[in-house]
């Protein structure tokens, strides 16, 4: 049987009003002299009690619990989204979320009935969104949800300035990228996506791309933009071909993978005859052969930044700014280590 309250406060030789002052912190107006306090802590410690949080907050009829809700569709729970992109993302949520007493759980996966009414019915103090679309389903669950949420990887007038928000700078990071390849001496460099699996962060990395390129003075044209769809049937086309570019920057890692695991049958050398730039920089960048140089979204700390958000709003403390954007960083590694020429780039065209 676990220790109780009352346990220690007969061990103690007090009251368990008093017990609760001393380990709780409870009842402001009971007053408790230093040797009697000392002695219930004694005791607590030899009876190895621990506070029961589930126990406390069900007398006080307190949710604390906070859900973790893929946004790509309420009915596509996705949590392996990228490679260990999520593990990194959640990392921070439970950091953010153990650090107030908080615990997490994942949705609508782990729900029985209509993921609709379950996020809103009680069990939740308030809810994470990831990797969401602002697509219809999305946007009436967020009209529907009566708990306050955070929204991660989100611009904040994307959903009518009505829920916060945190997302990387996504152009900035696309420009350290840029600024990397050119340095190197690309000017012949694509930006590679998945329209299929386009979303806010992807089209803002696009954008950001054709605005650094004209930064440096480079062109882009139509061809420069390549659409990899997820069956890679067009990256098999593009490498068979020969590359026709000295780099490419890829919206996603997953990606930027496959561009290096499909060179090698093609007779394409990374780096030599082709650069890659990813966007995320897990621990999985480190896994490729060459490494991907990557673009370091501030993962951990958009999870944790995102649930501190979030415990604000249910404490009742309201978000001085709806939008947090984190800075990015480069991490480089083997996929762009070398220095290219111009000359030659035309062996593959």
């Amino acid at each position: 049987m676990p220790v109780t309250l009352k346990d220690v406060a007969r061990k103690a030789n007090v009251s368990p009003v008093v017990v609760s002052k001393v380990l709780h912190g409870k009842l402001d107006g009971i007053r408790v002299s230093p040797a009697t306090a000392e002695r219930v802590r004694e005791a607590a410690r030899e009876l190895d009690y621990r506070v029961n949080i589930w126990a406390r907050n069900f007398r006080a009829q307190r949710a604390m619990m906070i859900g973790v809700l893929n946004g790509r569709g309420i009915d596509r729970p996705l949590f392996s989204t990228g490679p260990r992109y999520f593990a990194t993302l959640l990392d921070g949520i439970v950091e953010g979320a153990f650090k107030h007493d908080y615990s997490v759980a994942l949705c609508p996966q782990l729900l029985e009935g209509n993921p609709l009414d379950a996020v809103s019915d009680g069990r939740f103090a308030g809810l994470v969104w990831y990797s969401i679309a602002p697509s219809p389903t999305n946007l009436e669950a967020l009209a529907s949800c009566t708990v306050p949420s955070v929204i991660a990887h989100a611009r904040a007038s994307t959903f009518g300035n009505r829920h916060a928000t945190v997302i990387c700078d996504n152009q900035q990071g696309i420009g350290l990228a840029i600024n990397h390849l050119v340095e190197r001496g690309h000017h012949r460099i694509a930006f590679a996506t998945e329209n299929d699996a386009l979303n806010v962060e992807s089209g803002e990395r696009l954008e950001g791309y054709r605005w650094h390129m004209q930064r440096h003075g480079l062109s882009v044209q139509a061809s420069d933009v390549l659409d990899f769809r997820r069956n890679r049937h067009e990256l098999h086309k593009y490498l068979s071909d020969g590359p026709r570019h000295t780099a490419i920057v890829a919206h996603a890692d997953g990606l930027a993978a496959d561009i290096i695991r499909l060179a090698t049958e093609y007779g394409v050398r990374i780096p030599e005859d082709l650069a890659v730039v990813g966007f995320d920089s897990t621990e999985f960048c480190d896994e490729l052969r060459p490494t991907l140089t990557s673009v370091s979204q501030p993962l951990y700390d958009i999870g944790k930044t995102a649930v501190e958000l979030l415990i604000n709003l249910v404490e009742g403390v309201p978000a001085e700014r709806l939008e947090l954007v984190l800075p990015c960083r480069l991490d480089v590694r083997g996929s762009t280590d070398f220095v290219c020429s111009e000359v030659g780039v035309g062996d593959f065209l």
